[in-house]
């Protein structure tokens, strides 16, 4: 996409948060503003056990094929008599 758009996208959503917010009262629109912050942060977090798990995953995956190469270089050829 363009870059001008998304960032206009952004503003638009900005100002439209802006105009919800001048539509409620003083105290509630400082309850919202408090909500939002939560919410924020509770998909932060989300996303860094996400990436978190993600990672490890990936990490446990690579130990894996790794731990399988390992294997058929420890293989030894036996001659049988």
């Amino acid at each position: 996409m363009n870059r001008e758009f998304i960032e206009n996208m952004i503003l638009a959503k900005q100002y439209e948060r802006d105009a919800f917010l001048s539509l409620l009262s003083p105290s509630i629109a400082q309850h919202v503003q408090v909500i939002e912050k939560e919410v924020k942060g509770m998909i932060f977090d989300l996303a860094k056990e996400w990436a978190i798990d993600i990672s490890s995953a990936v990490n446990a995956a690579d130990k894996e094929k790794n731990d399988d190469t390992d294997d058929e270089k420890k293989v030894k050829k036996v001659a049988i008599d």
